[in-house]
């Protein structure tokens, strides 16, 4: 994969071990693990919806991704995202909400994401659109 430039150098992640299996995995700095889920949508081959969740089941998400390391939680984020839209060329949209701790829309978290999104657009091109606080990253029309 070729290196692109971040916000904040990403962690290195492991890709699924199996090509049927979509989850990724990376550990932060402060020793978390984090997975990186992609789903599909609706059973739609083309379409997923990527969750990103702690591992350590006893850590609270919003809390740890709150330590100073999120920009290279979400630099890796954009690393697996991009290692995903190459591994998988039939993709045509990804989708995620940035759900705060209590599971409600949070705008500082929203604003952290747009910004992550605004970078995945200049890195690839993609489209996106947010619609209701559902962020959707498109891969654009060809001609």
């Amino acid at each position: 994969m070729n290196t692109r430039v971040t916000f904040a150098t990403p962690y290195p992640f492991q890709r699924p071990a199996f090509i049927g299996i979509r989850e990724y995995g990376f550990i932060n700095s402060h020793g978390d693990a984090y997975s990186v889920q992609f789903v599909q949508k609706n059973n739609q081959i083309m379409n997923y919806i990527v969750d990103l969740s702690l591992k350590n089941y006893d850590q609270d998400e919003y809390q740890t991704m709150n330590t100073g390391d999120v920009y290279r939680v979400m630099a890796t984020v954009v690393s697996i995202l991009l290692d995903f839209i190459e591994q998988t060329p039939y993709c045509q949209s990804i989708e995620f909400v940035p759900v705060s701790e209590n599971h409600q829309l949070s705008n500082r978290r929203s604003s952290l994401f747009l910004r992550y999104v605004q970078l995945f657009k200049t890195l690839t091109g993609w489209d996106y659109k947010i619609n209701d606080g559902v962020f959707t990253l498109s891969r654009p029309k060809t001609k």
